[in-house]
């Protein structure tokens, strides 16, 4: 640790006189040269800060390995928390249904210790046309993608962070594409109209913020039809954590989504009915088609928990972040067997708004879950909508005795 000199003592006659003390030898000129010098240092010293970067990604998506350093005072306050949540070290790793509930995108990380700043930098990638599974029954299906998953990445910064996320959209595509984040941030920034709505193919757009209020927000493209971009798989969800942590627990994530998979659908869905000059309150049909999900999931894959349960350890505390980016229904429900758990609606406090065994979601609703896993056995969550569960929406959390500890946990 580095002490402050006394700068009175520094420059005081007394250490002044031997450097300008007649007559001027060759001896007192190199005595000199060396006090300067010195001097010079030791001012280096006085104003030393860290500027350090920690993690993740210099956004290239093919390289993308963390190179975590620790250090002192706020970088390592920051670094511990990223800990705490559970950050991902590759960012290039296109996930499966399971990884996806923990796999927590915290960005490529600046931090600041003399400013105590925090700046993180995240790259999607849009692609179109990517072939997705979208159930255990062997459903594919032409996504369009950020990162090459369906939901797209879960990125995660802390309330304060300056944040940059660079949206590339890919040559091959042949839409615009965009990025809309429900969360605050300038208008210029909102990712529906201007450079940031419109992304050519081939082309790219940065969007910059910084990270309030803490909570869970969705994103998407917005680009028009939004239907079609939605229902293709252009969206995922930001967590903002507040900046004194969460108590800790057991963390997952979970998206709820739907596949229209007639894409003779797209190009349009939703308009006024047609004007009847002659009688305008008569209804004229628009002819538009009437969309339709065929396949219902939570992170992108029908029955993937019914066929692969999660494993929860008795006793032990579990926090799921929940969102609803189903398109085409009007509502969406997420009920879990045998115990109940607290609800925090769109995450925006740190008080449980209402315990409940269920809880019901409109399109880019969300809310945090925290429950305690009970008595060992199966416990069922799935959509409370019969139609939902049995195309997909189904999964299971398998609680096991606290003695048992398999490789499977979350």
């Amino acid at each position: 640790m580095y002490q402050k000199a006394n700068i009175a003592n520094i420059f005081s006659y007394k250490t002044f006189i031997p450097c300008f003390s007649p007559p001027i030898s060759n001896q007192n000129l190199l005595f000199f040269g060396i006090w300067m010098a010195s001097l010079l240092i030791l001012f280096n010293l006085l104003n030393y800060s860290y500027n350090d970067v920690y993690s993740q990604t210099d956004n290239n998506i093919k390289n993308n390995t963390n190179s975590i350093r620790d250090n002192r005072g706020y970088t390592s306050t920051v670094l511990q928390y990223d800990k705490m949540k559970g950050c991902t070290d590759n960012l290039s790793e296109r996930t499966n249904a399971t990884q996806y509930l923990t796999y927590f995108n915290c960005g490529h990380v600046t931090t600041n210790d003399k400013t105590k700043t925090t700046t993180r930098e995240f790259t999607l990638i849009v692609e179109e046309n990517h072939i997705i599974p979208i159930s255990t029954t062997g459903n594919v299906f032409h996504a369009w993608t950020f990162n090459g998953t369906v939901p797209g990445p879960t990125m995660r910064m802390t309330e304060g962070d300056l944040v940059k996320v660079t949206v590339i959209n890919s040559p091959s595509s042949k839409h615009f594409h965009s990025l809309h984040m429900d969360s605050i941030h300038a208008g210029a920034m909102d990712g529906t109209y201007g450079p940031s709505g419109m992304i050519a193919p081939g082309k790219n757009f940065t969007y910059v913020f910084t990270a309030q209020p803490y909570g869970l927000f969705p994103y998407q493209c917005h680009v028009d039809p939004v239907e079609d971009n939605v229902n293709r798989g252009l969206y995922g969800m930001l967590i903002i954590d507040p900046k004194q942590p969460r108590i800790p627990m057991h963390e997952m994530a979970m998206l709820m989504n739907g596949y229209d998979m007639n894409y003779t659908h797209e190009g349009g869905s939703f308009a006024l009915p047609k004007l009847d000059l002659r009688d305008p309150t008569n209804l004229v049909p628009n002819g538009l088609p009437d969309r339709h999900n065929d396949i219902y999931t939570v992170n992108g894959e029908g029955f993937v928990y019914r066929d692969h349960p999660i494993f929860l350890k008795q006793g032990q505390w579990y926090r799921i972040y929940l969102t609803n980016m189903l398109d085409f229904d009007l509502i969406n429900s997420f009920d879990l067997h045998k115990v109940v758990f607290n609800y925090f609606p769109s995450g925006t406090s740190t008080k449980p708004y209402f315990k409940s065994d269920i809880v019901t979601q409109t399109v880019g609703d969300r809310g945090i879950l925290e429950f305690k896993a009970g008595t060992p056995g199966e416990y069922a969550f799935h959509s409370h909508q019969s139609e939902f569960t049995n195309k997909g929406w189904l999964g299971y959390f398998n609680v096991i005795s606290a003695k048992n500890n398999p490789s499977s946990q979350p």
